[in-house]
């Protein structure tokens, strides 16, 4: 028996855990645990910073949302009740909004665009204050004021504008009475002009306004209102004092003396460019005479036969002064210098002649008249190079006295050159505005 329980108890023994055993588990325990509050508080951390983020997006959308400017609100409000009022004819209403607007007015927020406030005081017969603001216009003011929140869009520009055209004469009469200085009130009745001026309005032409501002100029040349007459309300296109032309022509020339004796009248084919400056005309010119040999020429030691052909050539550079006699028909006398060259064709060059006659020339003085006419349309103009050019086509008829000095080289070519030309061509000058 003894030797039974033995054996069970060594069959069915039980093993006792050692203390090495419990530190391991429970180590991996722990760390299990740290590793779960972990993430633990991490998830909390974001789910707080994303109900943080939610809640505060809610709380500025709703502050958008219910936002108010009381300045912004009151110019809208202000400028929407003044139209009402303007319309219906209160203009001491009126005039009480418009005072309280501008009062309330600062550096944020612009109450009235300058048209508008002009105009709003042509319109409620404030003209001290309108004097007041047409001197306002440097350009420090102007850059401060796009820097301002403009009011937002409504019909008062066009309201302000509608009621001034309809009373316009009216406020004439008004600032004749009651501005008692001449230049101030005449300005104001110019610039009143000006600013009701449109297509639409067909009582004020620009022709018209031109015309008031210089004679607005002409009466008083030292005014201050002058920059801005000049600037704003005169708009006047005219040609440059500068302009450019060319022509083609051909004709007859004749010589005299033994030019005369020596050679036949010749048929010119040439091209001319003119240079303008005000009246003034610089004409350069390249003429080329077709014509033959009259008679047998002695020059050089040698004979030019008779009925060969010779070229006559004038360069020219000339200055005329231009007299309009009418709006189409100009005249202009000039004078300058130039030259007269002789010589047989380039088909000669094989002659025995040719070498000693192919130069012959030398310095000429030529004066005459110039005709021209202009052609078209009267004030109709034909652009050259540009759309913003006044150029028109003309007919130019050319008289020319060539005198040379050829005698004193060539005893026997001693005389002067007369020719007549008929040309086509045309003149431009740039258009600019004239301030």
């Amino acid at each position: 028996m003894h030797s039974f329980v033995t054996k069970t108890k060594q069959t069915y023994k039980f093993s006792t855990p050692t203390p090495l055993h419990f530190s391991i588990h429970g180590t991996t325990n722990i760390l299990l645990i740290i590793k779960l509050m972990y993430k633990s508080i991490v998830f909390s951390l974001l789910l707080m910073c994303s109900l943080s983020a939610m809640g505060q997006t809610d709380k500025l959308r709703n502050e958008i949302l219910n936002y108010t400017d009381s300045n912004a609100l009151y110019i809208r409000n202000g400028r929407k009740m003044l139209i009402d009022k303007l319309i219906d004819g209160d203009l001491n209403k009126a005039r009480q909004i418009k005072n309280s607007l501008l009062l309330n007015e600062n550096e944020k927020y612009l109450t009235f665009y300058p048209y508008e406030q002009r105009m709003l005081l042509y319109c409620l017969g404030e003209y001290d204050e309108l004097q007041y603001s047409m001197q306002q216009t440097d350009e420090k003011a102007i850059e401060k004021m796009k820097l301002k929140i403009k009011p937002a869009a409504d019909d008062l520009e066009l309201t302000v504008l509608a009621l001034v055209r309809k009373s316009r004469l009216n406020i004439e009469n008004d600032l004749r009475k009651q501005v008692v200085n001449a230049e101030n009130r005449d300005f104001l009745i110019l610039n009143m002009r000006y600013m009701v001026g449109g297509k639409e309005y067909p009582d004020i032409t620009r022709e018209s306004l031109n015309a008031n501002a210089d004679t607005f100029l002409l009466k008083y040349p030292e005014t201050k209102y002058s920059g801005y007459v000049r600037q704003y309300i005169r708009y006047k296109m005219v040609p440059s004092k500068w302009g450019y032309g060319f022509e083609f022509f051909s004709g007859y020339g004749l010589g005299t003396g033994n030019l005369y004796n020596n050679f036949h009248g010749h048929v010119p084919l040439g091209v001319a460019f003119d240079v303008l400056y005000k009246n003034w005309t610089l004409y350069l010119r390249d003429y080329i005479g077709i014509g033959s040999t009259y008679s047998d020429i002695a020059v050089n030691g040698t004979v030019w036969p008779k009925s060969t052909k010779a070229n006559t050539c004038i360069p020219e550079a000339s200055l005329g002064y231009t007299l309009p006699l009418k709006s189409k028909l100009h005249i202009s006398p000039f004078a300058g210098i130039g030259g007269l060259l002789l010589s047989p064709t380039e088909s000669q060059k094989d002659e025995s002649y040719y070498k000693q006659t192919s130069n012959l020339g030398s310095f000429a003085w030529i004066a005459g008249l110039n005709v021209d006419i202009k052609l078209g349309k009267k004030n109709e103009t034909y652009p050259f190079v540009a759309t913003n050019e006044e150029a028109f086509w003309f007919l130019r008829i050319r008289y020319g006295y060539v005198m040379s000095n050829l005698a004193n080289m060539y005893p026997g070519l001693s005389g002067n050159m007369h020719y007549l030309t008929i040309g086509i061509g045309g003149i431009g000058h740039r258009i600019k505005r004239d301030l």
